[in-house]
């Protein structure tokens, strides 16, 4: 009794068997399932950031190839209308598709940055004085066009049309990119006809800016309104030109460069202030002399729309 009961107790103990095979495999999936860990995070830390730089750089030249394009069909809607005697009853219109967000990857960063873009969102004014004369334009407020960037890893750029210029702002710093038409054309008495365009961005003085926020399309629809010249006189002995804008530091190197080349920096007075350019030409006696004046400007309307 003693032995079967001994027996029906050895019956009923669990009996496993050991694979050394399936150790293996479990071991292996662990280490796969390691090293795989290991791979994305090495490609999410080191690489997937610079992967993201370098499409949201790439994303800023095409934002930059927009802005570029902006200025270029203002100056062809200019030329067309100044071309024009009755270009107050004429309309030109043309279209600039923006890119407004990039930066994504595919796969591994499908997130795209966004932008926002502003029109007359800036202020800009533009006035040309003859010293104790006073005003010889109306003060002519240029408005503004720019796009802001929202980048996730590449530092953000502003860029801004204004007055004819097309301006880079990064940081607390800003450049002038694209030139304003400002012309010192020497003559043969060794005087000097000088020509200066403004552009003027449309605005109802009461209504608000028009601001576009998007990581998709957007386009600008411009609509050239008029070319009107503001001032042509060959008598007058000097004037200051004064820009006010939010990036004087941009203003002043153009206008700095613009007199050098022309060869008058001796006889200009050039002074920077915290939110305003004034160039003075001829500023004294003895110097290079002021043969003609010209001065013109070209209204443009621009408005923002959903879609390229």
């Amino acid at each position: 009794m003693t032995e079967k009961s001994s027996k029906n107790s050895q019956a009923k103990k669990p009996f496993f068997l050991r694979s050394d095979s399936a150790s293996s495999t479990v071991v292996g999936a662990v280490l796969l399932l390691a090293i795989i860990v290991s791979v994305f995070s090495v490609v999410r830390i080191g690489y997937i950031p610079e992967w993201k730089n370098d499409a949201e750089y790439s994303h800023m030249n095409d934002v930059w190839k927009d802005m570029a394009d902006l200025k270029s069909k203002i100056d062809l809607i200019t030329i067309a209308l100044a071309s024009d005697p009755d270009s107050q009853n004429t309309e030109i219109t043309m279209s600039v598709p923006f890119h407004m967000g990039g930066g994504d990857v595919p796969l591994i960063g499908t997130i795209k940055s966004s932008g926002t873009l502003s029109v007359n969102k800036n202020e800009c004014n533009i006035t040309i004085s003859q010293g104790s004369n006073g005003n010889l334009i109306d003060p002519v407020a240029c408005g503004s066009v720019s796009y802001t960037s929202q980048n996730r890893y590449y530092v953000n750029q502003d860029f801004i049309y204004e007055g004819g210029a097309l301006i880079l702002s990064q940081g607390e710093r800003s450049s002038m990119m694209l030139y304003p038409s400002i012309r010192f054309s020497r003559t043969p008495a060794n005087e000097y006809n000088v020509s200066i365009h403004i552009v003027e961005i449309d605005k109802n003085p009461y209504a608000p800016a028009d601001v576009i926020s998007s990581n998709t399309g957007c386009s600008l629809r411009l609509s050239g309104k008029e070319y009107e010249p503001l001032y042509n006189d060959n008598n007058i002995s000097s004037f200051t030109l004064t820009v006010n804008t939010d990036h004087p530091d941009a203003w002043y190197l153009y206008l700095q460069e613009t007199t050098k080349e022309a060869g008058i920096t001796d006889s200009t007075t050039l002074t920077q202030n915290e939110n305003s350019v004034s160039l003075t030409f001829p500023s004294g006696p003895g110097g290079k002399g002021l043969n003609r004046l010209y001065v013109s400007k070209t209204i443009v309307k621009v408005e923002p729309g959903i879609g390229i």
